[in-house]
This record gives C-alpha cells, sequence and structure tokens, in this order.
C-alpha cells in the first residue's frame, strides 16, 4: 500500500496541540499506518498561505515556515521510529515516510531552491495549491485563471525537478498550467490527489483528456477521498462514500488505461463523513473494487505498482 498524499505534518503543526504522529485525532498515526498494511505514506509540507499561524507568524516568510515544517516531518518520523524513504527497496521492507511538498510559494520564484529540497530527500514536488504563486496559477472555476499556464519561473521549476529526479504534482494547478506541464516535462509527473471531472464536476479533478495525457507521459494519479471530489447527485451531503470511490476508479481506468490508477487519500486535509476514515479501512475500498470486478493485477497496480513505478524514475 502506498498513499501519494497526506496532510498529516500540516495538520499536526497547525493545530499545535501537543500531538504526534503516535497519538492523535487525526487520520494517521504510525499504528493505523500499520494496520493498513502501508509501505509509503506520503507526507506533506503543505504551506498554505491563508494559514492563521501564518497570520500569526507574518515576520517569518513562506520559504522559513517550510523549513520549519520540514523540521516538524523529522521530528515527527523519528519519534515513531518510520524511517524515511530514500529509494523503492524501502518500499518492499516495511513502512517508510515519502516526503513531499504542496504548495510551490515556498521556494519564492527561484527554483535552485529545489536543490534544498532535493537535499532533504523530496520526491513530490506540488507547483501551486489555490492561489496564485510565483509559478503558476490554480485550478479554478474562473475560466480566465484556469487557462493560464505556468510563468517562466514555472517552467525553470518544471525542469530542475526533471533534472533532480523531483516528480511533479499538478493535483491543484490549473488547465493551461497543466498542459505546459506537457510540455515541459521529459519523464512522468503526477496528480497526487485528484479524481475524474466527468464524474463530478470539480476544477480540481482532472478531465478525461488530461488523464489520457497524463498515462501517455507515463504518470499516475491519487484517488482523492475528499467528499466533494467524489460527490454523485445522489450522495449525501459532506458525505466520502466508498461507492463513488469505486465509480471514480472504474472511470479512470477505462479513460486512461489500469497503469494511471494510484492512491492519494488527502487524509487530515479533508472533512466530512468519511466511510474510509484512515489508512486502516483502505481495506474497505479494496473489497469493494474486488466486488466489481478489479483483477487483483488492477488492485496491486493501484495501490503500489504504479506508484512505485514513477517513484522508481
Amino acid at each position: 500500500m502506498i498513499d501519494l498524499h497526506s496532510d498529516t505534518i500540516y495538520a499536526l503543526w497547525e493545530r499545535n496541540v501537543g500531538e504526534s504522529l503516535l497519538e492523535n485525532t487525526l487520520s494517521v498515526t504510525r499504528d493505523r499506518l500499520l494496520r493498513g498494511g502501508v509501505h509509503g505514506q506520503c507526507l506533506a509540507l503543505f504551506t498554505p498561505m491563508h494559514s492563521s499561524r501564518i497570520e500569526r507568524d507574518r515576520e517569518k516568510g513562506a520559504w522559513e515556515i517550510l523549513n520549519e515544517l520540514h523540521e516538524r516531518f523529522l521530528t515527527e518520523i523519528t519519534n515513531a521510529g518510520i524511517p524515511q524513504y530514500t529509494g523503492c527497496e524501502d518500499l518492499r521492507e516495511g513502512l517508510h515516510a515519502i516526503l513531499t511538498t504542496e504548495e510551490g510559494a515556498p521556494i519564492e520564484g527561484r527554483p535552485e531552491r529545489l536543490e534544498t529540497l532535493s537535499s532533504w530527500g523530496v520526491r513530490i514536488f506540488g507547483l501551486t495549491w489555490n492561489w496564485e504563486n510565483e509559478l503558476g496559477y490554480p485550478n479554478s472555476r474562473d475560466a480566465d485563471v484556469m487557462s493560464k499556464g505556468l510563468k517562466s519561473a514555472g517552467i525553470e521549476a518544471v525542469s530542475e525537478c526533471d533534472r533532480l529526479g523531483i516528480l511533479v504534482d499538478v493535483s491543484h494547478l490549473s488547465e493551461g498550467g497543466f498542459w505546459d506541464v506537457v510540455r515541459h516535462t521529459k519523464g512522468p509527473f503526477v496528480a497526487t490527489h485528484s479524481n475524474a471531472r466527468a464524474l463530478t464536476d470539480h476544477p480540481r479533478n482532472l478531465t478525461d483528456e488530461q488523464i489520457r495525457a497524463l498515462a501517455d507521459k507515463g504518470g499516475v494519479m491519487g484517488l482523492n477521498l475528499c467528499p466533494m471530489f467524489l460527490a454523485f447527485p445522489d450522495t449525501p451531503p459532506h458525505t466520502s462514500r466508498i461507492v463513488d470511490m469505486v465509480r471514480h476508479a472504474e472511470h479512470i481506468r477505462n479513460t486512461g488505461g489500469e497503469d494511471v490508477l494510484a492512491f492519494g487519500s488527502d487524509f487530515d486535509g479533508i472533512g466530512g463523513t468519511l466511510e474510509i476514515d484512515g489508512p486502516d479501512r483502505t481495506h474497505l475500498l479494496i473489497d469493494a473494487l474486488q466486488k466489481a470486478h478489479f483483477t487483483s493485477r488492477v488492485i496491486e497496480k493501484m495501490f503500489s505498482g504504479n506508484a512505485i513505478r514513477v517513484l522508481e524514475g
């Protein structure tokens, strides 16, 4: 089991109530990861520029906040006894923490800072979150914003990620930015936590054309458990249902093929009523996929094989 996205480190940092990866009231703890058979948990250094804590710490810049989040990541995995991922052999040995980032604003338009992220072991770099930054524009219901591409620093960042072996994450990116990534990446890129827009019309989800382009580049997209990215007309409000997850997985497989499927829970970055509220309950989705006639080969690819392929580079 490999999960391409969670916001647990940010949640622990933002709440600042003495919780840890060992014990908290969130979705992700070491014990829940172990019970869920997770071998690779991506832990994002998420730096939202609207954060109440960042507002309180205005004397700190985004780069300093990112460094603070990295220190929290190191403290948490050390105290929990979870080693950091350094290569795919790690994932065959047992639970490892995979370091990622979400929101490119902290590099402040300086692609050379990706060298530092690479030295930390960052494997996935998210270009944007839900606001414009020095690299590009976010997903949006405003068609003008959605059509805008990467800025020059964003294109440089994509090239630098290619050089360093860091995967570019497009989950929060504008459509124009997505197509710039397609044009400028040499290898695979990822949408760590996005679903199918043809089923749930939300700008955070990918169109069928985007899913096919992502697949053609050898990339993957992680099924997101957030209610608003899964919902159908018959879905109760603010509810994340397994039946809807299966529908999205089927559509993604049928549109982009089995090699584009992956899992990106978005645990601790989502709310609502969650039928799968932690990694120890992901087996319920696997059971449902089996009942929907997903083969064991496709399920293995979705929950580990495809992610390992892109992480290996």
